[in-house]
């Protein structure tokens, strides 16, 4: 039997009357969740059903509570293999990529674990990084945070562990590797294609002579694209680099001009770092036009993290939007 839910709304309010937070929004976001909790309680759920949900908050709470401090500061994942040996040209790409972002300012975050992992985290150095890592019966930690653990939190779950790699970081590097890999690439591609990820540079780096993503590109557009599995603007969504400064370079020209979107109530909210010129967003608007958008409009200046932000807006009404705000970052930045 379930419970009065009037009744239980109540307590709830009487509950959270003791520790308001004083912002409204916030405290009915709790609220919402504690019913739902409840509710699913009377639900007689058996152990097994709840341990995941439990566990998965606790994971999300602390990984949440790890980059608390650091909000502001941009921060790149970097996937690829735990079998990448120190003496393979890989892993000193991987150190050299991320030594190099994290001179221009950016943080690294990786599985922890090691190969791949261990050397973006030890390119950047443990202050300069963060590991996700994840506990499984035959890989063992990076000792990179032997002397950082507040910079490393872990993970029974994937899918709590993926969300964190995707909302903590403003960009992807992605290293040749196994199924593991390949299971981040897919389900990150998907997700920015269907907007559950916002759209960011999603890069695939190899050595110069390396054939691994040359040859997954070419089955990409062979087998999903000929097969029509994808659109032909899907494609935009990943960029293959061939060395450190190229990759970092794709990353630096995504966030020249463009610092951040999100979309409210089917309306596109474009903040960039500099306002437009008439002719600039004539011109703008002409690709937001042909491509099922709206004309975008300067809707106000805001300032974050002490930096004026414009805040464009549209509507948008096709269906393939996400390429097409890629595309429109990509041409903004040209600017």
């Amino acid at each position: 039997m379930l419970p009065d839910q009037d009744q239980l709304k109540y307590d709830i309010d009487v509950l959270l009357s003791k520790y308001a937070t004083g912002d409204a929004y916030k405290d009915q976001l709790i609220r919402d969740f504690m019913l739902s909790t409840v509710l699913f309680n009377w639900e007689d759920p058996e152990p097994e059903e709840i341990l995941p949900l439990t566990e998965g908050l606790n994971e999300i709470r602390e990984a949440i509570a790890m980059f608390k401090g650091h909000k502001y500061t941009p921060k790149i994942t970097i996937f690829g293999s735990a079998r990448t040996e120190k003496d393979n040209a890989l892993y000193h790409l991987t150190y050299d990529f991320a030594h190099l972002a994290a001179g221009h300012g950016y943080k690294i975050i990786t599985g922890a674990g090691p190969g791949i992992m261990e050397a973006g985290n030890a390119g950047a150095g443990p202050e300069n990084s963060f590991g996700l890592a994840l506990h499984l019966p035959f890989e063992s930690f990076s000792k990179v945070f032997e002397n950082h653990p507040q910079n490393m939190t872990t993970f029974k779950h994937f899918y709590s562990r993926k969300l964190t790699f995707y909302r903590e970081s403003q960009a992807i590097v992605v290293m040749p590797g196994g199924f593991g890999t390949m299971d981040e690439i897919f389900q990150g591609l998907a997700s920015i294609q269907t907007g559950k990820y916002n759209v960011r540079p999603f890069i695939l780096l190899d050595r110069p002579d390396g054939t691994f993503w040359k040859e997954f590109d070419e089955w990409i557009q062979k087998n999903l694209q000929g097969d029509r599995y994808i659109s032909g603007s899907d494609l935009c969504f990943y960029q293959l680099a061939t060395n450190a400064h190229e990759a970092l370079e794709i990353i630096k020209q995504c966030y020249r001009h463009f610092h951040s979107y999100f979309i409210l109530n089917g309306r596109l909210f474009l903040q960039l770092k500099i306002q437009l010129s008439p002719e600039q967003l004539a011109s703008t608007n002409e690709i937001a036009l042909e491509n099922g958008f709206s004309e975008l409009v300067h809707v106000r200046e805001r300032y974050y993290n002490n930096a004026n932000l414009s805040v464009y807006s549209c509507q948008k009404h096709n269906k393939h939007s996400f390429a097409i705000i890629h595309q429109l970052i990509h041409y903004i930045n040209r600017f």
